[in-house]
């Protein structure tokens, strides 16, 4: 858990790059509700200005400028550990979007209730 002693603000551990605004604020409460700090991040967004504390990224892979192998690619060599998130997916797309080096992809549908397990999981 980072925490900033000159301003007395825990650091983000969750990345999210969601344009959803609806989806974003329910992982983000989701998240804060078990005291994990959340920064929406986006395509414009400089991974090495990422905060160390940073050490799970969510990421709306039917959001086409979030879909590139690039952005996964960059946050796994950044060693964060990368969940993708679609609409539906299709067990075609399940085996590209691992081999691009998501941890893991769970439909929107159910992400929400599963944050609870995914930061014992992930980030404890």
């Amino acid at each position: 858990m980072g925490f900033s002693p000159s301003i007395g603000v825990k650091m983000p551990e969750i990345l999210l790059f969601i344009k959803d605004f609806e989806l974003g604020s329910k992982i983000s409460s989701a998240c804060v509700d078990r005291n994990k700090n959340v920064e929406f991040s986006d395509e414009k967004s400089d991974p090495s200005l990422f905060p160390k504390s940073v050490r799970l990224a969510i990421v709306d892979m039917d959001e086409e400028v979030f879909s590139s192998i690039g952005l996964v690619a960059e946050l796994k060599r950044r060693g964060l550990s990368v969940i993708g998130t679609k609409k539906k997916i299709a067990n075609k797309e399940q085996s590209k979007i691992r081999l691009v080096g998501c941890d893991m992809l769970i439909p929107k549908s159910s992400l929400v209730k599963n944050i609870p397990s995914l930061i014992r999981e992930i980030l404890l």
